[in-house]
């Protein structure tokens, strides 16, 4: 019998995305995330040698090594695979998912290496990154398509700049986080926001907006927000304890039931992450 998906509930309050000389093994994040999708031609190959030794790094300083590779229709999605997929890296984050056949690519190409490797089915998990309007409604899709996913990501800055939108602010973007909001509830799944190009600034008000819409987390560019956003995306102490005691009891109708195990289930995973710095 082949093996069984594993299910894994990431900690994301915080995802720092590297774009410096910041090696994030000393990062407050959640998760580190080496970025393969913003290369330039040039140095594409360079930073490819070089993400396997990052992602190791990442992973003994005991944080979530993500890495961010090439759309699956862009021809350089299998060569982001082979240099990055290993048994140290939790999760790929797949930019410009808009067919389900995007992630279905990304879930072969991480099997392939899974198989090489000799680890178990879904151990490296898939965050699809929604990038576009035609990636935003074809988000259910995707999520439907494959079981290796175990969060949604919102790409606010590029987002923005393909709906033609002067900021990562304002009603269309609450639009677009109502729907990601929505179709992740649907599958069960946390979600986070992200606006890399925006400023600091505008990444607070955003995460601060997202976390109204239910969001679990926020991208971070600099180690300077990160236990800012940390502190926003933790549930409280109460919340904490109300869902406990929900657990525990036996008056919850199934579908409250099923909504305070997914709140524990990240509740633990952020507590997992706290006993590892």
């Amino acid at each position: 019998m082949p093996d069984q998906p594993i299910v894994t509930t990431l900690a994301l309050r915080s995802s720092l995305l590297l774009m410096s000389d910041h090696d994030g093994t000393t990062s407050a994040a959640d998760a580190i995330v080496v970025d393969l999708a913003s290369l330039a031609a040039a140095s594409r190959d360079a930073t490819r040698a070089t993400a396997d030794a990052r992602i190791v790094a990442i992973a003994l300083a005991r944080r979530e090594a993500h890495v961010r590779v090439s759309p699956a229709r862009s021809g350089e999605l299998l060569d982001d695979l082979a240099a990055s997929v290993s048994r140290r890296l939790t999760a790929v984050v797949l930019t410009g998912a808009e067919i389900a056949q995007d992630v279905r690519d990304a879930d072969v190409g991480i099997r392939r290496h899974e198989m090489r490797l000799r680890i178990r089915a879904g151990t490296v998990r898939l965050i699809a990154e929604i990038d576009s309007a035609s990636g935003l409604l074809a988000l259910p899709s995707l999520l439907r398509a494959i079981d290796r996913h175990s969060a949604v990501a919102l790409n606010a800055s590029a987002l923005a700049i393909d709906m033609d939108l002067d900021n990562v602010t304002g009603l269309a973007l609450d639009h677009a986080m109502w729907d990601v909001a929505v179709a992740a509830r649907d599958a069960a799944l946390p979600w986070i926001v992200a606006a890399p190009a925006a400023s600091a600034d505008q990444r607070a008000r955003l995460a601060t907006r997202a976390r109204q819409f239910g969001a679990s987390g926020a991208g971070i560019a600099t180690e300077a927000e990160a236990r800012g956003i940390n502190a926003l995306f933790t549930p409280a102490p109460e919340a904490t304890a109300a869902a406990r005691a929900t657990v525990d009891g036996s008056d919850a109708d199934s579908r409250e039931l099923k909504r305070t195990i997914r709140l524990l289930a990240q509740i633990e995973a952020i507590e997992r992450r706290e006993r590892a710095r």
